[in-house]
This record gives C-alpha cells, sequence and structure tokens, in this order.
C-alpha cells in the first residue's frame, strides 16, 4: 500500500512538471515546421468533408494517427486550441512514465521500478516534446506499450489473449503515427522464436504479421481510392504510383544512402559555403554573416564527409551523442553546420549521458548472466540504431527508445552498486 501511494505521487508530480511545462512554455506558433503539416491535417479532417478521398491539403503526405488525435482535441476543445492537445500529451506522457515503472517491476523489482520512474518523470527529452504539435510523446507512449504487452505475451503472462491484442493495436497505431516502425515487423520473428518454441513462435510471429497486414487494409484502401494508386499509410513511406507522381522523400533516401558526392554542389542545403564565398571568408570578409565558429570552420577547411562509410559513422555517433562539443557539418547532401549550445550540452549530459555507462554495464551484467532479457531489452537499441544508421539520424530519432535506456541503467546501477557493496564487505 505505501509503494502504491508512492507510485501515484510520483505520478501526480509528473503531472504537474508537465502541466507547468505547457503552460509556460507551449508552443504558440505552428505555422512552422512539422507542426504546421500536422495541425493543417487535423484542421482538414474537421472541416473537409471530402478529406478521406481528397488528400490535396497541407499535410496529406502525413501518416494519419497523431492528425486524427488533434483533431479529436480541436473537436471537443475548438479548433487550433494547442494548449488542449498539450495537456493531453501531458498525460499522455505521464502514463509514459507509469509503463516505464510497470515495464521495469515487471522485469526486475520494485527499486529498479521506482528509480526509473523518478529518472523518467523530468527526463527534458520527454518534457521537451510534450509542449510541441509533434507526434513524439505519441510514438514514445506507443512503443513502450507494444513492447510491455508483447514482452507479456511472449512469456506466457495470464490473460494471454488480451496481451497479444494489445501489443498488435498499440503497433498498428504506432507504424500509423510513424511509419519507419514497419522496419521493426521482420525483425520481430527473433523475439518470437527467442521466447517461445521454435515452432509454435514461428507460427505466432506469422499470425501477427497476418493481423498487421489486415489491419493495415482499410487505410491502404483509402489511399488507393485518394491516389489512384498504391500508397502504403502515406506518400512518404511507400508511393507506388507512375513515375509523374515522383516520391521527393524517396529521392532524399537516394541521396543519403547511395549516392556518391564527389560532386559538392549535390546538397540539400541552399546556404553551404560555395567555394567563391571560402575564398574570401579566407581574406577576411564574411558576405553571409556567418556565425564564428563556422567562420572558423570554413578557414580550417572543414567540409563534411562525402564517402558512404563515413556517412554512416557519422549517423550512429549522431544518434547516440550525449554531447557535441565540436563543431562540424553534417554530411552531404544536408551540409548543415550543426553545434550546440553549452546549456544544451549540459542537459543532455546530465539527462542522458549519464545514463549510458550504466546501461553498457547493465547489458555486459545481463550477457554475463545469460539473461535471456538481454535479447528483450536490447531490441529496440539494435533496431531502432540500425534504421536510422541506414537513413539519416537526429538525437530526436532516439528518444522514442529512451525508456529502455533508463530501464537498462537503472539496472545496472543497481547490479554495480551491490557488486561493490559486497567486494567492501569483503575486504572489512
Amino acid at each position: 500500500m505505501k509503494r502504491n501511494r508512492l507510485v501515484l505521487l510520483l505520478l501526480l508530480i509528473s503531472l504537474l512538471i508537465r502541466i507547468v511545462t505547457v503552460v509556460i512554455a507551449g508552443e504558440p506558433n505552428t505555422n512552422h515546421g512539422d507542426a504546421a503539416s500536422y495541425n493543417s491535417y487535423a484542421v482538414s479532417i474537421l472541416q473537409n468533408e471530402d478529406w478521406i478521398r481528397n488528400p490535396d491539403f497541407r499535410g496529406g503526405d502525413r501518416p494519419p494517427f497523431y492528425p486524427m488525435f488533434i483533431a479529436a482535441v480541436y473537436a471537443i476543445f475548438g479548433i487550433n486550441n494547442f494548449l488542449a492537445v498539450y495537456i493531453f500529451q501531458a498525460f499522455l506522457s505521464v502514463l509514459t512514465c507509469l509503463y516505464v515503472y510497470k515495464f521495469s517491476k515487471r522485469i526486475f523489482n520494485d527499486k529498479i521500478a521506482i528509480l526509473s520512474l523518478i529518472w523518467s518523470l523530468g527526463y527534458i527529452f520527454y518534457l521537451q516534446n510534450v509542449r510541441l504539435l509533434m507526434r513524439e510523446t505519441a510514438m514514445i507512449f506507443l512503443l513502450l506499450v507494444f513492447f510491455y504487452y508483447l514482452y507479456l505475451y511472449l512469456i506466457g503472462e495470464k490473460r494471454i489473449s488480451r496481451n497479444f491484442w494489445l501489443s498488435l493495436i498499440s503497433y498498428f497505431l504506432l507504424i500509423h503515427t510513424d511509419p519507419r516502425y514497419l522496419f521493426y515487423l521482420p525483425f520481430l520473428v527473433i523475439l518470437f522464436v527467442v521466447y517461445q518454441p521454435f515452432k509454435q513462435g514461428l507460427v505466432n510471429y506469422f499470425v501477427f504479421l497476418v493481423l498487421t497486414i489486415l489491419l493495415m487494409a482499410p487505410w491502404t484502401v483509402r489511399n488507393y481510392i485518394a491516389y489512384r494508386g498504391f500508397v502504403l499509410i502515406n506518400t512518404r513511406t511507400l508511393d507506388l504510383r507512375d513515375s509523374r507522381t515522383k516520391n521527393p522523400r524517396m529521392d532524399e533516401l537516394l541521396q543519403y544512402n547511395v549516392l556518391n558526392f564527389e560532386d559538392c554542389s549535390l546538397t540539400g542545403n541552399k546556404d553551404y559555403p560555395t567555394d567563391e564565398e571560402r575564398k574570401l571568408i579566407k581574406q577576411g570578409l564574411n558576405p553571409n554573416d556567418r556565425s564564428p565558429q563556422e567562420i572558423n570552420a570554413i578557414k580550417n577547411d572543414v567540409y563534411p564527409d562525402s564517402t558512404f562509410w563515413g556517412r554512416k559513422w557519422f549517423q550512429f555517433r549522431e544518434f547516440w551523442r550525449p554531447f557535441r562539443f565540436r563543431y562540424e557539418y553534417r554530411p552531404f547532401p544536408d551540409c548543415r553546420f550543426a553545434y550546440w549550445s553549452m546549456q544544451h550540452n549540459a542537459v543532455s549530459i546530465v539527462c542522458y549521458g549519464l545514463l549510458l555507462p550504466f546501461m553498457v554495464f547493465g547489458i555486459v551484467h545481463l550477457l554475463l548472466k545469460r539473461n535471456k532479457l538481454v535479447w528483450f531489452l536490447t531490441f529496440p537499441l539494435v533496431i531502432q540504431t540500425l534504421l536510422h544508421v541506414l537513413q539519416w539520424a537526429r538525437t530526436r530519432y532516439r528518444n522514442p527508445i529512451d525508456a529502455f535506456v533508463i530501464v537498462i541503467a537503472f539496472y545496472g546501477l543497481v547490479q554495480l552498486y551491490t557488486f561493490l557493496k559486497r567486494k567492501k564487505n569483503k575486504i572489512s
């Protein structure tokens, strides 16, 4: 009873922190970037009677679930009521903290669960997403819920059928929030055969696969009617219409992952310094008013990486990066000049970077103990990393798997503390 009261108190503190965050720092302007497209999509759902048949509106190339979530909030509290959306996201983020607790308690113990909950309730990368009209909060929640119920199903927890359907539905909603998580689907067979007898695992995975495809069918039919061709979830995911409907996102993927960049003009950044500007800067001029950091990089002949493996190594580092003290250009064809402020570095190191050594220790400890949990806990870390190394990476693309980083890190911390305590007792 005391533990339940403590958990409830921590969740209420988590909610309070999030409500204060969205009231004070909620983004008031959604007329730019991704937020504008999500907002436009949500408004179109409520105002355009033909939005299902006619996707010709701003944001129509986005996956549907997050705009539908926004539209549902708007339907109750009024269109463009961003604060209402942020408050709903605050509650969703609190549920994420609850599932961090439930998951870590189920696989480890109360001590690790409480520590993980305390860390997640003030985790800055959760808080910063709550106050934005962005899909990250929903993705973080759905990915964790999916793996939580999948784990319960695979180990044969009570109410097996319920756990299976909850994992399936959460995965269905996840891929309709961000279709990149379809990348997980072929690899999930590993977990099924590790945690279940081989033949049974294959059969159950096949059932999961078929049901996932069946659940995707209605929206695929909608897309066929709307686009007059096969479009899987949204046009940015898979668009098999003729060449007249060329997919710009597919072109970006081709640029990032296939093309060689011997020709430095092949860049997606129109502000990337030309050779002419570089000469002027080396002469002491600054025609485009660049920052002192970028001026220094140009003078020292810092260029973006143009080789395939160099770009992949950069994406790996970028995905797991806890700090950035060195100024650099992102690889071709992006070529953005990247740097972090001291405040950004400090927050990232304290909230996330400190977890990494304990996470590594936790994984090594599980491996040495030959604990089968290591398969399940490292699965999202490995697959999410592989996905973004193959495409391109941002540190925010790691946030959906940060719950696993937190849980493993506190497992590692507790095990390290126990080991050091035993060693001290032996010496004394």
